[in-house]
């Protein structure tokens, strides 16, 4: 696992365009050896990758909430609904 494939893994999974990122995140941990914590702490440390963990999807920093460990988006939905 070198850090070039760490880079494209991130970009993958932050892109619009990956329909499935939580089962390319799962493979990759598997084809590297690697548990999926460490991989996510891996991702967010170095590379800008968070996982929601409401939506199972991944953004970077400026998308995410650390204190509820969620995306913005997820964090926006709970506190539209609780106001009803």
């Amino acid at each position: 696992m070198t850090n070039e494939e760490l880079i494209d893994l991130a970009n993958e999974l932050k892109s619009d365009e990956t329909t499935n990122p939580i089962g390319v995140f799962e493979e990759f941990a598997k084809e590297n050896n690697i548990s999926q914590e460490e991989l996510e702490q891996l991702l967010s440390k170095k590379y800008d990758c968070f996982k929601c963990e409401s939506c199972h999807t991944f953004y970077c920093y400026d998308e995410y909430s650390f204190f509820d460990e969620k995306c913005i988006y997820c964090c926006d939905t709970d506190s539209e609904e609780e106001e009803y």
